[in-house]
């Protein structure tokens, strides 16, 4: 029964162009282009046999560090004088080491010109920056945090060992679901000097993907109570079926094991990631680090975009056809003067969060045992009516119509409901939208589905008390059954 459930969710995938829960290119993206100012050198960096394409980013040849105050000092912390693109000779024949830092991307299989916006803020500010395309073999059924983290590992080993990089100056910075990769990366070595991350999560993926889901749902008219049964009930099926990748990684134990100042950053307006949550559990569980700032950045979106709603983004360059967002403001020089001023710390009060996440139980044994028990009884109606043909008998047993009745609208029920929470987690929400009452149609014809099933059973149980048989009891099991499965799955409640 295991495998039905699994071919269930492996249709609803098929079924769904663009699942998941990251919205971003489905066209094709050009390779990346250095702007005016800067230069983009191709590198290629190996974490055991993966091998890794990027661009490393810098000054172009005569051009200062944005930032520069009258003192002749750069964003960055480097000297200007004599100063021109990173990893030229400097007047008095010393080569200018500068800070250096490694982008690491959010969900999906994202690849450079997707950090561009970012990279070019850091670069602009004499910062050396590495970006570059995720690993081949991350998808939506696998991914491997820690295979992630030693690529960003890998990235920093470069840039430590180019010429015009300070070595000691070397850090991360990651976005989202890099908000979990960064830190592990940053646990795991000193080389790495800092770490900042805009719109990580205190949470686990999976947790934090059931906030996100219910502020999507909610944000297209369901109301709060069904598309929090829709998300658990969803997310425990993909959790149980282990078709949700990393769904358990604990960021706790991570963030107590960093050494290195950390700068995290989040969108006042976040709903992806729950921003007054993961703001506390940073602040508490960074017991280590020497710096600790926690910055809030008001109508911000997760992505520190400037945004509408908290999930669209507004102006910014287009990439595959994704509009990316312009920058929220003050959002650059938030990360590019805390390097330079020597990380300093900064606590910002956090923001409100619409609603309080809650912890997501994976459908175990159990669950899966009542889905095939709740089939097999079922089911054993018309088995038995097949089997009667066969055999020549004829007649209506006792409660047949009602019982019938109790089969097909249970059956419909029972897969509709599930499914229909399968396609919520595998559509990232997006297609998911209130038709009446505050209920999504399927969902809606899943509920009514069970309403006669119950009414049925009602009527099946008069007639097995008229005249009792295995048959008909075997269906009045069913209509029993249903009760649990449907508490459980969430159409029984408002």
């Amino acid at each position: 029964m295991r495998k039905l459930l699994l071919v269930l969710a492996a249709l609803v995938a098929v079924l769904v162009p663009g699942v998941g829960a990251y919205a971003g290119p489905s066209g094709p993206i050009p390779p990346y282009a250095a702007p005016a100012g800067l230069t983009a050198t191709e590198v290629s960096f190996t974490n055991g046999d993966t091998v890794l394409h990027g661009s490393v980013v810098r000054l172009a040849a005569g051009q200062t560090a944005a930032g520069q105050t009258a003192a002749g000092q750069t964003a960055a912390g480097q000297t200007a004088a004599g100063q021109t693109a990173a990893g030229q000779t400097a007047a008095a024949g010393t080569t200018v080491k500068h800070p250096g830092i490694v982008l690491v991307h959010g969900s999906g299989n994202a690849v450079r010109p997707q950090l561009a916006q970012e990279a070019e803020v850091f670069a602009r500010a004499g910062i050396v920056t590495l970006i570059y395309d995720k690993r081949s073999d991350y998808d939506r059924s696998h991914r491997d945090y820690g295979d992630l983290a030693n690529d960003a590992l890998a990235g920093v080993a470069l840039l430590r060992g180019l010429p015009d990089v300070d070595p000691g100056k070397v850090g991360l910075w990651g976005l989202s679901e890099g908000g979990w990769v960064a830190p592990l990366a940053a646990s795991r070595s000193s080389d790495v000097a800092f770490l900042i991350t805009i719109g990580g999560s205190g949470l686990s993926p999976a947790r934090t993907q059931a906030w996100n889901l219910n502020n999507r749902l909610a944000g297209n008219g369901v109301a709060d109570a069904t598309a929090a049964e829709l998300v658990a009930s969803g997310m425990g099926l993909a959790v149980g079926l282990d078709q949700f990748p990393e769904a358990k990684h604990d960021p706790v134990e991570v963030l107590r094991a960093i050494h290195q100042p950390v700068l995290a950053i989040w969108g006042e307006r976040d709903l992806l990631v729950p921003p007054a949550e993961s703001a506390a559990i940073f602040r508490r569980e960074l017991i280590a680090s020497p710096s600790v700032s926690i910055r809030i950045l008001p109508g911000s979106s997760h992505a520190a975009r400037v945004t509408t709603n908290g999930f669209d983004r507004v102006g910014g360059p287009t990439v595959g056809g994704f509009v990316m967002g312009e920058l929220s403001p003050g959002y650059a020089g938030l990360m590019t003067s805390w390097i330079a001023a020597g990380y300093p710390s900064t606590i910002d009060a956090v923001p409100t969060q619409r609603t309080t996440s809650a912890a997501i139980e994976p459908v175990g044994v159990l669950g899966f045992g009542l889905f095939a028990l709740l089939l097999l009884v079922l089911l054993s109606w018309p088995v038995t009516a097949v089997v009667r043909r066969l055999r020549g008998r004829r007649g209506r047993p006792a409660g047949a119509v009602p019982a019938r009745l109790l089969v097909l609208a249970g059956l419909a029920a029972t897969l509709l409901g599930t499914a229909y929470a399968i396609f919520v987690v595998a559509s990232g929400g997006t297609s998911v939208h209130a038709a009446f009452l505050g209920q999504p149609l399927v969902w809606l014809l899943a509920r009514v589905c069970l309403a006669v099933a119950l009414t049925c059973g009602v009527l099946v149980a008069l007639a097995f008390r008229s005249a009792p048989s295995v048959r008909l009891g075997a269906v009045l099991a069913g209509g029993v059954l249903l009760i649990p499965y449907a508490l459980g799955l969430g159409l029984l409640l408002p």
